[in-house]
């Protein structure tokens, strides 16, 4: 009986703190979009197009793949051969196969830019038959199975008329369609420079994350996953930071193209 007692003490206090802050996460959500311009965005052939509903505002953004070709590496982590559950034999490699692009996304004109340069990693790990496997084995239905995969985007943002600029990294942008529970999916990320230091949260709302400063202030979100596409950016950040944000979120919803 006490210990019943207990459990339930602690159930009612880790409820009241998961209330807590999300009451906390939506008060921020809703000072953020009374102080956001929004943007819809369209995307098609590697060109966003970002508009203000009401106004006649018009912004581009570009992307591109650089020369550099994608660079393929593999590495084997193990094999073995044993008998599978039919009665053949299963021969099977295990390997890491790591994919790299470099891509670039400029908004504005060569004059007056903001442009992300970065780099998508594709990793995986993969079960492959192996030739003597493919010879013996009767369950060719599963010769090769990707077992998991995980995308790396890392890069620079600059602005063409400012000496520095910004630094980002994203994860985890593709929803997680396998697991029943929208917590799971979250994007992770950050965008940092010499004064400015913001990271990704999920949002209380219809976007898919927000951006949030060192105090804990929501100053952007981002709704990339499905369309409509749509940005939300504080109006009362300066305009060098306002453009890097919007380029940030230019590069997740432009994440189908990589």
């Amino acid at each position: 009986m006490k210990q019943s007692l207990q459990i339930f003490v602690i159930y009612i206090f880790l409820q009241n703190i998961f209330a807590g802050k999300a009451f906390s996460q939506s008060f921020e959500d809703s000072v953020m979009i009374a102080n956001c311009e929004k943007w819809n965005i369209a995307y098609k052939n590697g060109m966003l197009t970002l508009s203000n509903p009401g106004s006649a505002q018009v912004f581009t953004m570009n992307l591109s793949k650089l020369d550099s070709g994608k660079i393929k590496q593999k590495r084997k982590d193990s094999s073995y051969v044993e008998f599978s559950g039919s009665g053949g034999l299963d021969g099977s490699k295990y390997m890491t196969i790591k994919k790299s692009r470099v891509y670039k996304l400029q908004m504005g004109t060569d004059e007056n830019s903001t442009a992300a340069l970065f780099v998508v990693t594709n990793e995986s790990n993969e079960k492959r038959q192996t030739f003597l496997g493919k010879m013996i084995s009767k369950n060719h239905e599963e010769e090769n199975e990707v077992l998991s995969s995980e995308s790396t985007v890392y890069g620079t943002i600059k602005r063409n008329n400012l000496a520095t600029g910004w630094e980002f990294s994203l994860k985890n942008l593709s929803a997680n369609s396998g697991l029943p529970f929208s917590f799971f999916s979250a994007p992770e990320g950050f965008l940092t420079s010499e004064k400015d230091s913001l990271y990704l949260e999920r949002a209380s709302f219809k976007a898919d994350a927000v951006l949030v400063d060192v105090e804990g202030h929501h100053v952007g979100a981002v709704k990339f996953r499905k369309k409509p596409f749509t940005i939300w950016v504080q109006k009362n950040m300066e305009n060098s930071l306002q453009d890097a944000v919007a380029v940030l979120f230019g590069v997740m919803i432009a994440k189908k193209s990589f």
